[in-house]
Parts: C-alpha cells; sequence; structure tokens
C-alpha cells in the first residue's frame, strides 16, 4: 500500500508540474510493473522502470495537447503549432496536407472544389446558401511528408479530415471555409482518443448558424464512444484506424451539407435581421467605460481588447480603443475561449492604455462603431 500511494502522489505531482487540467485527471494510470524478489540493483531498476512509465505517459499526453492550438496545425518542420504559417490567414482557406518537410500547405477551398469538378460548385459560384464538403484521409495529406519530419509522428496524428465550406460569419461580408480534422491521441490512462479539431482562420464562435456548433458538439459526443470501440478492436488485433473512422467522417459531412440546406431556406433578409438582433454596437462605448478589471480581456490571436458587457453582450477592440465589433455571446462560450487560452485577463497596463484611450475618445466624440466593416488586427503593446 505504501508503495502504491507513492507512486500515486508522484504521479500527481508530475501531472502538476506539466500543468494538466484538473478536470482531465485519470483515475487510474497502467503500469508494467515487475517486481524483483532478490533485491539489490534489480530493486532500483524496477523503481526506475515505474517511474518512467509515468513520466513518459504524462509527456505524451502532454505533447499531444500542446500540439493543439484552436485553428492551427501542427508544424513538424517547427515542432509547434505556434509557429508562423500554422495557421490559415484566408477564411476560405483549408489545409491541403504537409509538404516534405512537414510543413502546413493551405489552399483556397472554392478554387479547389472548382478543380475537382465538385457536382454543386455552380450553385455555390452562383452565391446559393449551400455548404460543399470533401473527406481527405490522413495518408492522403502525408503523401509528400517524409518520416524524418514527422510522416510517423504520433504527436499530431490525422486519420482524417472534412473539408467544408462556405459558411456565413457573424459581421462579416465574405464567408469562410474549415478543415474539420480527426485526430488520434491517446488519454492520460493509455487508452484511445478522438479529438475533433477544426482548423480555419475564423473562430467557430463566430459563426452566423448557432446549429453548427451543436452539430460539431454531438459529432465530439460520439467520437468519444468510437474510441471506446476502437481500444477493443486494438486489443484484439491489428485494425486500420484511417477505415475505421471513415465512416464517421462521412457521416459528418452529410450531416454539415443537410444542416446547410435546411439554414438556406432562410431568406437573406432574415439573416440580415438576426445578425443585427446579435449585434450590441450601441452599448460598445458605454460598456467599456463601466467595465470593471475582470472584464477587460486581451484576445491572443487577435491582438485586441474584449469588453464583456451585461446580458451576455460582448465587444472587441483595438488596443487604441477602436471598435472592431460587437456579438451577442453565452456565457460556456466566453468560458470555453478562456480555458482554451485565447482569451486571458488584460495585464494591468494593457488595461490602463487601454482606459485612457477610451476616455480620450469619448471625450472627442470620436465614438463611431462599426457594423459589417472588417478591421484588421491591432498589433500587440511593444511587439510582444
Amino acid at each position: 500500500m505504501l508503495a502504491v500511494k507513492a507512486l500515486a502522489d508522484m504521479a500527481h505531482t508530475l501531472l502538476h508540474i506539466e500543468g494538466v487540467d484538473p478536470l482531465a485527471m485519470p483515475r487510474y494510470l497502467e503500469l508494467n510493473l515487475r517486481v524483483p524478489l532478490d533485491g539489490g540493483n534489480d530493486i532500483r531498476h524496477a523503481a526506475g522502470t515505474a517511474v518512467e512509465q509515468i513520466t513518459q505517459r504524462v509527456r505524451e499526453v502532454r505533447e499531444h495537447e500542446k500540439a493543439l492550438r484552436p485553428g492551427a496545425v501542427y508544424s513538424y518542420f517547427a515542432n509547434s503549432s505556434h509557429a508562423e504559417g500554422c495557421r490559415p490567414t484566408e477564411p476560405r482557406h483549408v489545409f491541403d496536407g504537409y509538404s516534405s518537410t512537414g510543413k502546413p500547405i493551405f489552399s483556397d477551398f472554392v478554387t479547389m472544389a472548382i478543380e475537382r469538378k465538385d457536382p454543386h460548385i455552380e450553385q455555390l459560384l452562383a452565391g446559393e446558401e449551400i455548404v460543399l464538403t470533401r473527406v481527405t484521409m490522413g495518408r492522403v495529406l502525408r503523401t509528400q511528408q517524409l518520416a524524418e519530419f514527422g510522416g510517423n509522428s504520433p504527436v499530431y496524428k490525422i486519420l482524417g479530415q472534412v473539408d467544408a465550406g462556405l459558411f456565413r460569419v457573424l459581421g462579416a461580408a465574405g464567408r469562410c471555409a474549415f478543415s474539420f480534422q480527426l485526430l488520434r491521441g491517446t488519454t492520460l490512462e493509455g487508452r484511445v482518443r478522438l479529438r475533433l479539431h477544426p482548423v480555419g482562420a475564423v473562430d467557430p464562435m463566430d459563426l452566423a448558424d448557432p446549429a453548427l456548433l451543436q452539430i460539431l458538439n454531438r459529432f465530439q459526443r460520439h467520437l468519444d464512444v468510437e474510441a471506446l470501440r476502437l481500444q477493443g478492436q486494438l486489443q484484439h488485433g491489428e485494425v486500420d484506424e484511417e477505415a475505421f473512422v471513415l465512416p464517421m467522417l462521412n457521416e459528418f459531412a452529410q450531416r454539415l451539407q443537410s444542416r446547410t440546406r435546411s439554414a438556406g431556406r432562410r431568406t437573406q433578409h432574415g439573416l440580415e435581421r438576426s445578425e443585427e438582433g446579435q449585434r450590441p454596437t450601441s452599448r460598445a462605448y458605454p460598456d467599456a467605460a463601466e467595465a470593471s478589471d475582470g472584464a477587460i480581456l486581451w484576445d491572443l490571436d487577435q491582438n485586441t481588447i474584449v469588453v464583456l458587457g451585461g446580458k451576455g453582450r460582448v465587444h472587441v477592440f483595438t488596443p487604441q480603443g477602436k471598435h472592431v465589433t460587437s456579438v451577442m455571446m453565452q456565457g460556456h462560450a466566453i468560458e470555453r475561449r478562456q480555458h482554451m487560452g485565447r482569451w486571458r485577463l488584460a495585464e494591468p497596463e494593457e488595461r490602463g492604455e487601454f482606459r485612457i484611450q477610451i476616455k480620450r475618445l469619448v471625450a472627442s466624440g470620436d465614438t463611431a462603431t462599426h457594423g459589417d466593416d472588417a478591421v484588421a488586427p491591432a498589433q500587440p503593446p511593444n511587439g510582444a
């Protein structure tokens, strides 16, 4: 009992040091433990093996978690998902595979649909509210990728993806596309984990149709169940994991298409009215002027200030106090962005400078708010 408790205490310490989310803490860790009976160096070796198994499991899971940056693809060349070129810069760009050196390649979704002669491309080009989809398996995305540049890496393993577009975006004149990737990871217990990972220049939270997020959430819950079935099959022999997930990807693509056909029946006027009702721009500067320290956040992806107003109002400003956009957002959506690290509390100097700029603009009467105007992301203070 003392030995097992000591191993458990050590595992808890390692998990804490590695920054594993408390909600993701496992109930147990499976170890392959050999207990020598003659003592001496064999005991030291057995103890070291147990410790190494725990540290290795924690390390693998943390590497996988660090590779998951919202909207971005892992670069095997840079060993990071935060390097330049890991996230598409254009709303219509989707992930088009890896180069030989493991760098992500992005291409325009509409151009790709034209080149592959999608049967519905003419409807899309004519402006109809439809979504086209394409299912691609992981081995195809890795065709050019050399083994020494992560071709067989377990850190970020793509089993397949669904490219989908075009989607309407709140407060934006254009539309966007996504690569919805199905990734294979491992839980701290050592079991298979299947993850849905959207890749795109636009945050899924900013999509005009809230039902699309429900589709994504339901698909992730389905993957949680299917991961258990995959684990069982792997325990009984070799399994082609990509063939296993192919029917799921096809069904997911069909759901995206079906939902969009239904949404497409709404009139353009109805969509515009819906967006207007979700954009409380008139309260942008009053909410900013009254915001407490805890209501002023920094968006790490866009380098903008986010102000949380009352009744679900969320306002986005440049650090110089210029209004970018305003939307209505549910509490869980706000918490998710904070939990995933996209939004953090603004630093005291960031809050102070922002408040000075807001007061200056209010005093001068320069408090124009933007409707559908796009504002380029501002640079962070001091080039940070």
